[in-house]
């Protein structure tokens, strides 16, 4: 995998604000969160089955995080717990890194069986987890 840098443009800036006042307002939004939570579906895959789904725990997951609570938030369900947070950190933290000077990470476009591959042994992994855990 090549990997470069390179300057930030104007568009770069404008999708880094996007992304900052979507994790500062999915954080200003957190009381809304607390009460729409309880009017989503039960998983049915885990109704019809008794086997978590991937995404079994995301609801809960972001909740605990939402109070506060990372531990049981990754506990809960690992890879929704990294993404959620992953998306809130880098989104604050992107207009101030290209503010500052910081430069753009550009990847090789050709796909990768590698980050195929990478991908699904998370998948599989977070779903393990699940499993084990009862969730």
């Amino acid at each position: 995998m090549s990997l470069a840098w390179r300057p930030p443009i104007r568009s770069d800036r404008q999708v880094a604000a996007l992304w900052a006042v979507s994790a500062a307002g999915s954080l200003a939004l957190r009381p809304l969160w607390f009460g729409a939570a309880g009017l989503f579906p039960p998983c049915m895959w885990h109704q019809w089955t008794g086997l978590p789904c991937p995404g079994c725990g995301t609801t809960r997951a972001i909740l605990l995080l939402l109070h506060g609570d990372a531990v049981a938030g990754f506990a809960q369900n690992p890879l929704a717990a990294c993404a959620a947070s992953a998306f809130v950190v880098a989104g604050l933290a992107s207009p101030v890194w290209l503010a500052v000077g910081g430069l753009l990470p550009v990847l090789d476009s050709r796909p990768r069986p590698g980050w195929l591959v990478a991908g699904a042994v998370a998948m599989i992994a977070n779903w393990v987890w699940l499993y084990a855990s009862g969730v």
